[in-house]
């Protein structure tokens, strides 16, 4: 990922005037090893964390990137954004005039012109900080002086130089020769209190890390707050819609639904099997159970699935309704018979006379 970076830094060195009054100073711009990020400064996902980055000499020392820090602008601390065409006047306070190699450490040479930031430096704001991009690659390992890293930090290309008051390099990124006055101060870093960056401040190393490790505590349980507020608003959604289903599932058109398919399935029953008595049970599905036990009374319906009762069901109605259409057939020629029987005997019969003569009257009292 590329994304710009800000590193505040520290370390003394000479310093002149030209006869315009311009401050010309050098100092250790950055160092090669591991630097420590707030994982929400790099968009990384989870709860705010520190993050440790590897910057590693063949990258620090790249000659394309130690080139981009010539002629780039001093600012007097970091702009909202990278330097360009259009806000330069705004944020320029002199620029960076060369850069080299020294041990370690990236040093640079400055002219700084804005008087407002040359009476800052003289008054100690010293420490140095580059604005740059960088392509943050997720590569763990261990830094020659054993600190263990996540990331490693490549590609850095310089925008800008800034003087600031606490460099992310710590004391040794700083104008060479800052003199600080009383005691010397403790190694500090600027410390952001929210995700945003809108708020931050500076702490001495030991009390910057406990306040990360606080805020990185408070930003888990919030999340996981928000994680059981989000479960919580699931959770009464799948309730209200089940109430939704349980009201509409006790309207008077779904009472009437379930009572005709009730009696359609007792009315099944009764064609599988005769005299089939439903014993008050409304459930089809135990309607359909309690007629295949009584037709199959040596079967263990009782545990069979809902699916293998149904389809048991159907094929016991289907063969019901053929053997009743059999049973139609056959008491239908049946029928035929016995009428194509009768009017055989009525054309086979003497015919009736007409005179009174005793064969008619054996025919009228059916004994012809």
């Amino acid at each position: 990922m590329n994304k710009m970076t800000i590193d505040a830094a520290f370390t003394p060195t000479s310093r002149t005037r030209t006869p315009e009054g311009y401050l010309c100073v050098k100092g250790i711009a950055a160092r090669t090893g591991v630097y420590q990020y707030v994982s929400t400064e790099l968009d990384l996902p989870g709860p705010a964390r520190i993050v440790n980055v590897y910057k590693p000499a063949e990258e620090l020392f790249d000659p394309e990137s130690m080139a981009t820090y010539v002629d780039k602008d001093v600012t007097n601390d970091h702009p909202d954004d990278l330097v360009d065409s259009t806000t330069f006047k705004d944020v320029s306070v002199g620029h960076v005039r060369g850069v080299e190699r020294e041990g370690d450490h990236l040093i640079v040479d400055m002219i700084i012109k804005d008087q407002s930031a040359i009476d800052d430096i003289e008054s100690g704001k010293a420490e140095l900080s580059p604005g740059y991009t960088a392509e943050y690659v997720e590569e763990a390992g261990t830094a020659p002086d054993g600190k263990a890293y996540e990331y490693t930090q490549r590609t850095i290309k310089n925008n800008h130089m800034a003087v600031v008051d606490a460099a992310r390099a710590g004391k040794v990124a700083r104008i060479f020769d800052h003199k600080p006055k009383g005691i010397p101060p403790m190694a500090t870093r600027k410390v952001f209190l929210d995700s945003k960056k809108s708020r931050s401040v500076i702490l001495d190393e030991e009390t910057a890390t406990v306040v990360e490790d606080a805020v990185s505590s408070l930003m888990k349980t919030l999340d996981e707050a928000n994680e059981r507020a989000d479960k919580a608003e699931a959770a009464k959604d799948e309730a209200e819609e089940k109430a939704d289903e349980a009201k509409k599932s006790t309207s008077d058109a779904a009472i009437g639904e379930r009572v005709k398919l009730t009696l359609d399935t007792i009315a099944s029953a009764a064609k599988i099997v005769k005299n089939f008595d439903s014993k008050g049970l409304v459930s089809p599905l135990e309607i359909k159970r309690a007629a295949l036990a009584q037709l199959k009374p040596t079967r263990d319906w009782a545990g069979k699935s809902e699916a293998y009762i149904s389809a048991a069901f159907d094929s016991a109605e289907e063969d019901a309704k053929e053997t009743t259409d059999e049973d139609d057939e056959d008491d239908s020629k049946s029928t035929n018979d016995s009428l194509r029987g009768l009017a055989k005997d009525l054309t086979n019969r003497p015919k009736p006379t007409t005179d009174g003569s005793d064969s008619y009257n054996k025919f009228l009292r059916g004994e012809a």
